[in-house]
């Protein structure tokens, strides 16, 4: 199977709009949608199947039992993320906060704390004489990549006799974007292009290149100061 990827520097260049041309133009029975942060290629991609849905499980969060919480307060004061706060003289858990880094349970001299399995996001599958593997990460959640390589995973098991795959990718440079790149044969970059308008040409060319002087001095102010402190 060959995969192609559509990828974007940031949301919103269209994107998902130029996948769903490919899937179109190339009569593509096989197709992903790795912006797990926030998908939209089932919008138009027009399917009727009813999808195959499944929880997909991330990282680990903590638990206070408060049965057995005391309120002596050592999670609350060794938790960097501040995911812990106070309840009724005792303690608990926010799960958008918590990071999973096991601290407090591992501090907690009653026992009460328990790291437990945390349903992060959604995998949805769709088959129909066409195959469409996506996904829903939950708010708040981590392992974005790690749901990336899922969702390609699954349209590779399910459509084994496609000969082409399109992708819409994830939008940035970050870990998604990194997990939909890898295993692609090839890809096409959207990009958003500078307006250019008969009357505003110009002025459009002078903000581009203020903005990037003042980029160009950012960088090396930057520059200075990871010199000053670090001394490289």
């Amino acid at each position: 199977m060959k995969k192609l990827l559509i990828l974007s520097g940031k949301g919103g260049t269209g994107k998902t709009t130029v996948a769903a041309a490919f899937i179109d133009m190339l009569q593509a029975n096989a197709f992903a949608d790795c912006d797990v942060d926030a998908p939209n290629l089932h919008i138009v991609a027009n399917l009727d199947a009813v999808p195959e849905r499944k929880d997909y499980y991330g990282s680990q969060k903590a638990i206070i039992d408060m049965d057995k919480c005391v309120g002596c307060g050592t999670c609350f004061d060794t938790c960097r993320f501040g995911a812990i706060t106070p309840c009724d003289e005792k303690y608990q858990v926010d799960e958008y906060a918590c990071e999973g880094c096991s601290v407090c349970h591992f501090v907690c001299p009653h026992e009460a704390v328990t790291m437990v399995d945390d349903i992060a996001g959604e995998q949805i599958l769709y088959q129909n004489g066409q195959v469409f593997s996506t996904a829903k990460l939950k708010m708040g959640r981590g392992n974005s990549g790690k749901l990336v390589t899922e969702v390609k995973a699954t349209l590779t098991k399910y459509a084994q006799d496609a000969k082409l795959a399109i992708i819409d990718g994830s939008p940035g440079i970050g870990c998604p974007v990194i997990a939909s790149v890898t295993g692609v044969d090839s890809g096409a970059h959207r990009c958003r292009a500078l307006p250019v308008r008969h009357a505003r040409y110009g002025e459009n060319i002078r903000n581009h290149r203020h903005l990037r002087r003042k980029s160009m001095r950012v960088h090396q102010q930057a520059r200075y100061l990871r010199a000053a402190y670090t001394g490289h």
